[in-house]
């Protein structure tokens, strides 16, 4: 369903509401980082901590969930400002208008699909007059949106090379097992090879019955004075309706600012008066005031933004469109072709009626034409993309675009001065600090990159970095339950500091005194490993964390390369860990047991080739127990 949104109603949609999070996907016009890292992202991922009491609290939370939840955002280059803090996916479009409001929130057990006419700005979120539609998409239910959905998503993931946002893959991986069904209600977008203007034609015409009013509500309509009458957009659209509904009744809506008599518009008024002189009666002219009433009685100022063409037919059902969709030309039009604007919007025909809001009836003559206040010159995005890997970051430039001279600035200090065209220009040994993004100065403006992660596996933020040197039997003491938590074990190590202690005694003692400890870790390291887990991204934060399997491998592999263990306890916990692995019975989800066993299989292959050297190079005694203990596993040594 449809509804104006109040500012809470957005807020819980968003909200996990208890649903396992898998991965999401924004994509927007405007994007304020704060709103998204201090209200969205804590819903979606089902944060806690409340950063006004707690805010290291709140940031760890959220840097840990990225970890193992892809999120990504798209917006528009030149509408971004910079401002990113937190290790999610972030990519703008420079080559069109990237005008969306569409929101894919990807749970373990349907997909919620948004498509709304606000962008995520405090604006769009809190303070306009917006339009919303939601839906839950169901594996085991049929629905008639997957489709169109994922043509999106394919079209995008080509048109933006969108296939390093491991979102964007997972959420596609879910529609392509969708059960796609013709119907309503319906996707239209511009990245299709009709445009949405032919499309709301070609429904209007197939629908049932006979349509008898039409409202079309925007914020903005082509300013088309100066073309010919015929050509214009909002003239072709009547002209056509009239084609096939000659008694049609129109209203025509668009905000507006009351001075006096007048109310001041930024809609086309000379096209107002040319369609209402041609089509008299049945063309009526509204505007939608700032002021606004709530549910209290209270007035409250709210911006219309809402795109909406609502079409009432006389068999009591409805077609409408809603979405990111304004009735100008370069939304209208557009198509994969002869792309402006990408635009998602949704079509539904249905009886449920939308609420409109009130509009005041006017006539041309009380209408004047505002111009438009003169913009700062809009920056021309030339950088296509800035890529850190871990230890360099490299920065891609359009030579055709670029302006010059111009300066990169990361974190407040001047990284780069370019006086000359280059194609890519590469950091070595970057570092990365909390900021996200980098900052472009050129003569006459200024742009935001997002800096993109592809491999966030090795990357330690300051939200999560470790102040303190972790050991083995910290990870062994960690999963066996000692520590609720990686801060407790951080508190618990510093009280510990300026303790003298053996390191080889320490480790030794703690083998020989802790095995029952030991094989408590292991218990649990393996229901760690057998959880369901529904995207690669999870299950590989899962193995890779400071406290995961791979960690701990390579702890017992380093402390016996430096001495500090022997053969016998190197032996004895590493054949445990693999037999944990080779005995492993993975719960039902959606990656494959062949994809979990290569990952480990990856990081116990060193491990058993130094169990196979201790096997091999032992003698008497020793050599027997070790092959007694392979055999009795089923392990080969």
């Amino acid at each position: 369903m449809a509804n104006m949104i109040k500012y809470t109603d957005i807020f819980e949609l968003l909200d996990s509401g208890g649903n396992l999070p898998l991965a999401a996907l924004f994509m927007t016009y405007g994007f304020d980082p704060e709103l998204f890292e201090q209200h969205i992202l804590p819903a979606f991922l089902g944060i806690e901590a409340d950063p006004n009491e707690n805010e290291l609290k709140f940031r760890n939370q959220i840097a840990l969930k990225l970890k193992e939840i892809p999120v990504g955002v798209i917006s528009d280059a030149k509408q971004f400002n910079g401002g990113r803090t937190f290790l999610y996916d972030h990519v703008v479009v420079n080559s069109e208008t990237f005008h969306p409001k569409c929101f894919m929130l990807l749970f373990k057990d349907f997909l919620r699909v948004i498509i709304a006419s606000g962008n995520i700005t405090k604006s769009g979120f809190c303070y306009n007059a917006e339009l919303i539609w939601h839906g839950d998409l169901y594996l085991d239910g049929s629905n008639s949106i997957s489709e169109e959905l994922n043509h999106i998503l394919m079209f995008m993931n080509v048109t933006y090379g969108l296939d390093k946002l491991i979102a964007v893959q997972e959420i596609m991986k879910f529609l392509g097992k969708c059960s796609f069904t013709n119907g309503f209600p319906k996707v239209l977008s511009t990245c299709a090879k009709q445009s949405v203007f032919s499309r709301i034609l070609e429904e209007l015409k197939n629908c049932r019955g006979k349509c008898k009013a039409i409202t079309v509500l925007s914020p903005f309509y082509e300013n088309d004075r100066e073309q010919e009458l015929e050509s214009t957009l909002l003239m072709s659209f009547i002209d056509e309706v009239k084609l096939q509904y000659p008694n049609v009744k129109m209203k025509i809506c668009f905000p507006a600012n009351k001075q006096g008599e007048q109310y001041m518009v930024n809609a086309p008024v000379g096209i107002f008066g040319e369609i209402t002189k041609k089509y008299k009666d049945d063309i009526g002219l509204f505007v939608v005031t700032k002021e606004w009433e709530r549910e209290d009685g209270e007035p409250i100022p709210r911006t219309l933004h809402a795109k909406l063409i609502y079409a009432e037919f006389d068999n009591g059902y409805n077609l409408y469109l809603s979405g990111s969709v304004n009735f100008t030309n370069n939304a209208m039009r557009s198509n994969e072709r002869d792309l402006r604007n990408i635009e998602i919007g949704v079509l539904n025909y249905t009886k449920s009626k939308l609420l409109i809001p009130n509009c005041t009836k006017v006539s041309v003559d009380m209408l004047s034409f505002v111009e438009p206040v003169e913009q700062a010159k809009i920056p021309v995005c030339f950088i296509d993309s800035a890529i850190y890997d871990g230890t360099n970051l490299v920065i891609q430039f359009n030579i055709n675009k670029m302006a010059i001279p111009c300066g990169i600035y990361y974190n407040g200090h001047l990284i780069m001065t370019l006086d000359e065209r280059v194609t890519e220009k590469r950091i070595i040994n970057f570092s990365l600090k909390k900021p996200q993004d980098l900052k472009v100065v050129c003569k006459e403006y200024t742009f935001f990159v997002p800096i993109l992660i592809p491999n966030k596996e090795g990357i330690e933020t300051e939200d999560l970095k470790i102040t303190f040197s972790l050991e083995m039997k910290d990870i062994i003491d960690y999963l066996a339950g000692k520590y609720k938590s990686l801060t407790e074990l951080e508190r618990l190590k510093k009280l510990s500091i300026g303790r003298y202690e053996d390191k080889t005694a320490a480790i030794t003692v703690f083998f020989r005194q802790n095995l029952q400890r030991f094989f408590k870790a292991l218990d649990a390291l393996k229901q760690g490993l057998e959880l369901p887990y529904y995207t690669e991204t999870s299950f590989n934060n899962y193995i890779s964390a400071p406290i995961g399997i791979k960690n701990l491998v390579n702890m017992i592999l380093s402390d016996f390369k430096q001495g500090v263990t022997g053969e016998e306890e190197t032996f004895l916990l590493l054949v445990e860990i693999w037999n944990v692995i080779e005995h492993i019975e993975y719960q039902d989800d959606w990656l494959t047991e062949d994809y979990k066993n290569r990952l480990l299989n990856d990081i116990m292959q060193e491990a058993i080739k130094t169990v196979q050297r201790i096997v091999k190079t032992s003698k008497g005694s020793y050599r027997n127990q070790y092959q007694v203990m392979l055999k009795a596993y089923g392990l080969v040594g």
